[in-house]
């Protein structure tokens, strides 16, 4: 790889602290220029998050396939995921559902919402997707140290009485609230489920003549790479050198380049998907106390569960989403036993310096 100047260096720590701020794992060994004679890595912005594409394969077919991806990304964002954008299908069922009435939805909500049903099903009912009204009274997305302050338990009580899973229902291709105060925010899993989405567009072969991308397969246009959409990752395929992939777990209490540990795949990785949630991601500190975002159902405040942050890897985009931010709420013992449950594995970085590996994974991290 060729020396980066200066200015691109640069430009690629910039990414990597949007990124950071957003709990994005590390890729190493991924700054390069634009091309090369063995793959391209583009950069963008999407679900509020930066969005780093790696492709390996044929130069000339990549950047086109590297625009398809990008735009598969925003798609899922702004056309179906977000609860801000008015447009999006989610936000127009926040807004207009009917008690009781069922909601025909689309093929990849209702996934993105099955998938996300099954982890609050599997784990102790703390990946509360509805729990928004709760997030706002916090305010500690938007909020600077100025203008935040603690909320009452009042305040948190009432606006908890707008949020229960228990309150939503699938049923076949629709989707039902019993109350229409119950609103739906997929934050959680949407940046996970985005790659998800990639890779089904890369393999499905739909509307071109063979799909861009085949396990196994280095004659098609793309051979392997490497995805990043805030603080999930996925890497699939092989890579030109036959090197493995390797993904950098970001220190907490470092800067945004700096990495505690390093979890390595094979070239040859069919897919494999890597996420992370921590109290470092976004916070505010009010009086000498820092208040994070993520929130524990139970508590109605922000999550006390001895850990600093939880990296989660598994096969599925959406699952290594959701589980990193429900096995941050549950603590090491019980994010074991659903990692366990769902065939995942995982990293728990613990508040006294601890570092906690599960049996699948132990041979594949490095800690510094």
């Amino acid at each position: 790889m060729e020396e980066l100047s200066r200015s691109y260096r640069n430009r690629i720590l910039g990414i990597l602290a949007m990124a950071a701020a957003a709990g994005v794992l590390i890729v190493i060994a991924l700054a390069g220029r634009g091309k090369s004679k063995e793959g391209i890595v583009r950069h963008s912005f999407a679900m509020g998050s930066a969005v780093t594409l790696t492709l390996y394969g044929d130069e000339k077919d990549l950047e086109g396939i590297a625009e398809i991806a990008e735009k598969e990304i925003k798609t899922l964002d702004e056309e179906i995921l977000s609860h801000r954008i008015p447009g999006s299908e989610l936000s127009r069922w926040n807004r207009e559902a009917a008690a009781g009435e069922k909601v025909k939805i689309g093929t990849r909500l209702h996934q993105a919402l099955s998938e996300g049903i099954l982890i609050y099903e599997s784990g102790g009912h703390v990946l509360d997707l509805t729990l928004r009204p709760v997030l706002d009274v916090w305010g500690i997305e938007d909020k600077t140290a100025a203008d935040f302050r603690v909320p009452s338990e009042e305040e948190l009580s009432e606006a908890a009485e707008k949020t229960g899973m228990e309150n939503l229902h699938i049923e076949d291709d629709g989707l039902v609230r019993d109350r229409e105060d119950i609103t739906l925010d997929l934050g959680a899993v949407g940046k996970g489920y985005a790659l998800d989405a990639v890779y089904d567009k890369l393999t499905s072969g739909e509307g071109i003549e063979k799909p861009y991308f085949v396990p196994g397969d280095r004659k098609n246009q793309v051979m392997g790479g490497v995805i990043a959409v805030g603080g999930s990752v996925m890497v699939f395929g092989e890579k030109p050198d036959g090197k493995a992939f390797r993904v950098g777990i970001r220190d907490p209490e470092g800067l945004p380049e700096n990495t505690v540990g390093i979890i390595s795949f094979p070239s040859g990785t069919k897919k494999m998907c890597i996420s992370t949630s921590g109290g470092y991601e976004k916070y505010i500190e009010k009086d000498g106390v820092k208040y994070h975002h993520i929130i524990d159902p139970r508590t109605r405040k922000p999550s006390d569960s001895g850990l600093r942050s939880v990296t989660v890897v598994c096969e599925n985009g959406l699952l290594s989403d959701g589980l990193s931010t429900a096995c941050f709420i549950l603590g090491v013992e019980d994010g074991k036993k659903l990692l366990k449950k769902m065939s995942a594995e995982g990293v728990f970085l613990l508040e006294d310096g601890g570092v906690v590996i599960t049996d699948g994974l132990k041979d594949r991290v490095v800690m510094q």
